[in-house]
């Protein structure tokens, strides 16, 4: 499959991002701090393999399940290592549990027992821990398949998610705290990222130069502005999050839940929602249903249309600038990107 960044990057200078259309079997990427890029690639075997680029816009490729900072990760482990962010973590999925990988001494932060309660309680089923070191964690495989490839036959998951929402919110929980200034730093973080590893080329194609930075800046204000009281948060709540398996809603990843405002994850999901559309995994009855749902528990929690609106356009643009760095969202990246400008521009108070 050829790579976005093949089709839509201008003939400009040498950079990381210059160099993702020459791994073969690129899947993933992201853009680090010191303007290098890591990724996942499949290789001629079918294995996934971890990689880096450096500002050189030279790549390397690791051994497989090979990680000098994940000592917990072995080529002989029991099951399929779906995940392998080189120096970060990784995700080994057996026949009945799934392995996470991290640096020594960061497994305690993991799936934290003060961060599931609220959300067992509200309903939602969560995977049980059934062993955890320093280096790793072991959970439960959890049934169901998730409500992003499900699509519109996951309508049921999304009316039992819009039950469920307002208990998780109305709980208490001893969590870290993640305010608008938080998710300001993470949109900026993101989108100097972009830009420092050539990336953003991509996007100022697609856009107009300037302008997805001038979107940021909108987006990192709005948030700036009065927010609402923080609650109980999943804080990467999402469709790939959701699994239903026709009785039961489970919730994956609770490893960074905070409390933050209400407004957070009801406006990454109504941003992640917009992508199924695009993405043509929604149609458009069942995306404005679950939009409606939304709506609703919106209408429930402790925020307002304005939050909303703030919260959801930065996801929106978050996501433009992920996914420029994944090669599948090529037929679709054009798309999304004008409806996030159109939609960042039309939701903004005049």
């Amino acid at each position: 499959m050829r790579s976005t960044l093949t089709l839509l990057t201008p003939p400009r200078r040498r950079s990381p991002a210059s160099a993702l259309p020459r791994v073969p079997g690129l899947r993933r990427a992201w853009p680090q701090e010191d303007g290098s890029i890591t990724f996942e690639a499949v290789d001629g075997e079918g294995l996934l393999r971890a990689g880096r680029i450096g500002p050189a816009d030279r790549w390397s490729l690791a051994p497989y399940a090979t990680d000098p900072a994940l000592p917990a990760l072995s080529p002989e482990a029991d099951g399929d290592l779906v995940v392998h962010r080189l120096g970060r973590r990784a995700v080994v999925i057996g026949a009945s549990r799934v392995r996470k990988l991290v640096r020594p001494g960061r497994a305690r932060r993991l799936a934290p027992p003060e961060a599931l309660r609220p959300f067992r309680r509200s309903g939602l089923r969560t995977a049980e821990v059934i062993e955890r070191g320093s280096s790793h964690i072991s959970l439960e495989l959890l049934p169901g398949r998730s409500l992003h490839d499900l699509g519109d036959e996951g309508m049921a998951g999304w009316e039992r998610l819009a039950r469920a929402w307002p208990a998780v919110v109305r709980a208490t929980a001893a969590l870290p705290r993640h305010t608008a200034a938080h998710e300001t730093a993470v949109l900026r973080a993101w989108f100097d990222r972009t830009r420092a590893t050539g990336a953003l080329d991509v996007l100022d194609a697609l856009a107009g130069r300037g302008r997805i930075e001038r979107e940021v800046e909108r987006a990192c204000a709005a948030l700036g502005e009065a927010g609402g009281p923080l609650v109980v948060s999943h804080r990467d709540l999402h469709d790939g999050q959701l699994l239903w398996d026709g009785r039961e809603l489970s919730l994956l990843d609770l490893d960074t839940a905070a409390t933050a405002e209400a407004a957070l994850d009801l406006g990454n999901l109504a941003a992640h929602v917009d992508l199924m559309r695009i993405q043509g995994r929604l149609g458009p009855e069942a995306h404005s249903r679950v939009l409606g749902l939304l709506d609703d528990v919106a209408a429930r929690l402790p925020t307002d249309s304005q939050r909303l609106r703030a919260y959801r356009a930065a996801s929106l643009l978050r996501l433009a600038l992920i996914h420029v760095f994944r090669p599948g969202a090529g037929p679709w990246l054009a798309a999304w990107t004008h409806h996030v400008l159109h939609t960042t521009t039309e939701r903004r108070p005049s």
